[in-house]
């Protein structure tokens, strides 16, 4: 059932009214929207999330990409209810699919134009990923206070939604914007951390539900935008669009620093002051993959476990607090680090480096500017350019650059920041071209 734009006093009381139905605590037989092997391995998980919007219905549509819900989101800079104002931002809640063809409910938010579209055409949307926010339901973009910031008391996580001035500017320069969640990262379930066949899913059936919401035409002009775990989940946006959501107008994708390779990326983490977000990663393969539960006591010592179990709802600022410049070695009874397990355990590179994780494996169906920094310290420059090939082998429209801030502080993630700063006009500019029908250039073979 769809559900249009509405005073936010009413639709708050629909969705509490909705998580009195369902309940304080699920059973694996009551879990709407989470996949069975989830829940079997943690039966928590199918507890409803402490805000009840985030709480699925008994029964949610089986077609990816549909409404369920829909409510008022106060944001920083407007806190207008009106049903047309500038800059009004909605948080939704919408159908998506799991890697294994699971429905469930995703969260995500619809920020309406605050400036006016002076470029060709209707008003284009773009559709934003989170970069690394953690693992938690309070760690979801729209779960921030004001869009931007707060604290969930019951965990103490902390959740600043950092890329909320590009959304406040591409609003400003009259896009539409869309930030998906991802999957699991605010609704029930555990976060799919890096698993880009499922944040794709989750991209590209935000765009479809929140287009519909916007009331914006079907064949509307979108593009995709993502840095960091968001650059992977744009580019697996990019890389599913033509099988996933033929329909939609896909204009183009800025895709910077994406984690296209698992096995490289764990190297480059270990020892980091993000080591934590290695946690991430393992607990959402182990959701996907029950069968793998067996390793945790193969492998880790307790410390190990105790940082799995952390690692499963924490945002990253706690994971920063509770595990920087961590050495995986110290994690396991061995004393291999986590890239040692991963070439070593075919069973984990069966999980890890396929093609859910992996990017490069399929068509693009629009152009990409990809961008990675020479130096970045926590996702190799090596890896996102060999992703840029692999599109490039397929055909794909590809413009790759290279940004050359010069090496600080290695490891403290300084040198995957600033190009974050640095290269989001350029990523704005590629995309406004697109939606201008500019012809885009490429430099496959040259980089």
């Amino acid at each position: 059932m769809q559900i249009s734009r509405r005073p936010f006093t009413a639709t708050l009381a629909l969705t509490a009214v909705t998580a009195l139905a369902l309940g304080t605590a699920a059973t694996a037989a009551a879990a709407p929207g989470v996949p069975p092997s989830m829940v079997d391995a943690d039966p928590s998980i199918a507890e409803p999330a402490s805000d009840p919007f985030y709480t699925p219905p008994a029964e949610i549509p089986d077609a990816s990409g549909t409404l369920i819900r829909s409510q008022f989101a106060p944001q920083l800079l407007s806190a207008f209810e009106a049903e047309d104002a500038p800059g009004r931002a909605d948080k939704i809640l919408y159908t998506s699919t799991t890697q294994d063809g699971v429905t469930v409910a995703t969260s995500g938010v619809v920020i309406e134009p605050a400036g006016k579209w002076t470029g060709a055409g209707e008003t284009p949307t773009i559709v934003f990923a989170p970069g690394t926010r953690g693992s938690g339901d309070a760690c979801a973009p729209s779960r921030a206070g004001a869009q931007f910031a707060g604290i969930d008391t019951s965990s103490w996580n902390a959740n600043l939604n950092y890329e909320y001035p590009f959304y406040a500017a591409a609003s400003a320069l009259g896009y539409r914007v869309i930030v998906a969640d991802l999957i699991g990262l605010g609704t029930p379930g555990q976060h799919t951390y890096v698993n880009h066949t499922e944040e794709g899913h989750a991209m590209l059936d935000a765009a479809r539900a929140g287009l519909a919401f916007a009331g914006a035409s079907a064949d509307a002009p979108i593009a995709f935008f993502g840095y960091s775990q968001g650059g992977g989940a744009a580019a697996g946006a990019a890389e599913h669009a033509a099988t996933y959501a033929p329909e939609l107008n896909i204009k183009g994708t800025f895709a910077g620093a994406p984690p296209a390779s698992l096995d490289a990326v764990a190297g480059a983490i270990d020892n980091h002051m993000i080591s934590g977000v290695l946690g991430y990663a393992l607990n959402g393969a182990l959701a996907r993959h029950p069968e793998l539960a067996s390793l945790e006591d193969e492998y880790f010592n307790e410390e190990g476990k105790r940082y799995l179990a952390s690692t499963a709802d924490e945002c990253i600022g706690n994971s920063v607090a509770h595990w920087a410049f961590r050495d995986t070695r110290t994690l396991t009874k061995d004393g291999r680090s986590f890239t040692e397990l991963i070439q070593a355990d075919q069973r984990l590179r069966d999980v890890l480096l396929d093609t859910n994780y992996q990017l490069g494996s399929r068509a693009l169906n629009a152009p990409m500017l990809m961008v990675n920094g020479r130096y970045d310290d926590t996702i190799p420059w090596g890896q996102a350019r060999d992703t840029a090939e692999l599109y490039c082998s397929l055909g794909g429209t590809v413009q790759f650059a290279t940004d050359e801030t010069p090496e600080v502080l290695p490891r403290s993630v300084i040198n995957h920041a600033v190009p974050m700063i640095t290269q989001v006009g350029s990523g704005f500019q590629y995309l406004n071209d697109r939606f201008n029908d500019v012809p885009a250039t490429s430099n496959c073979g040259s980089f």
